[in-house]
């Protein structure tokens, strides 16, 4: 949990010095697209300029709200299509990523994630940490993604 505070400070401070040095710096957020995320708590993407700084997805369904079946695998593709969908409403894609933090329930799983994570992930590789938390709603990953549109 510390490494994940030490990363999120880092963003901060990314976005404020960003920020600091541009008298007309853009910040905005952006509520979901998702019917079923109407009423979270937080922004799906918050673009700073041309950097917009994604929500962590777990492989959840936003259709049926649940988990998908089928172990990390399934997880980590789905949670990578959330992504997907996110940049895509944004006008971006996954070769607009450059920095991509995984968080995962089980260290052990780290295999089984970077084969599909490869999959997607081909081009233009972004950045990435990758380590091991408890998740919410007994997920077995989370992704977080930084975007720049070009």
């Amino acid at each position: 949990m510390k490494i994940y505070f030490k990363i999120l400070s880092f963003l901060l401070l990314i976005i404020t010095i960003s920020c600091n040095t541009k008298p007309n710096c853009v910040v905005k957020h952006h509520k979901s697209h998702e019917k079923s995320r109407a009423n979270v708590p937080f922004s799906d993407a918050v673009q700073v300029d041309n950097l917009y700084f994604l929500t962590g997805q777990i492989g959840k369904n936003h259709t049926t709200g649940k988990l998908v079946k089928g172990g990390i695998e399934a997880e980590t593709k789905q949670a990578i299509l959330n992504i997907q969908a996110v940049l895509q409403h944004h006008n971006l894609t996954l070769n607009d990523v450059i920095k991509c933090t995984v968080i995962l329930s089980n260290s052990n799983d780290f295999s089984k994630m970077n084969v599909i994570y490869r999959s997607f992930f081909t081009d233009n590789l972004p950045a990435r940490t990758t380590f091991a938390a408890n998740l919410v709603a007994g997920a077995k990953i989370e992704i977080e993604v930084v975007a720049a549109k070009k």
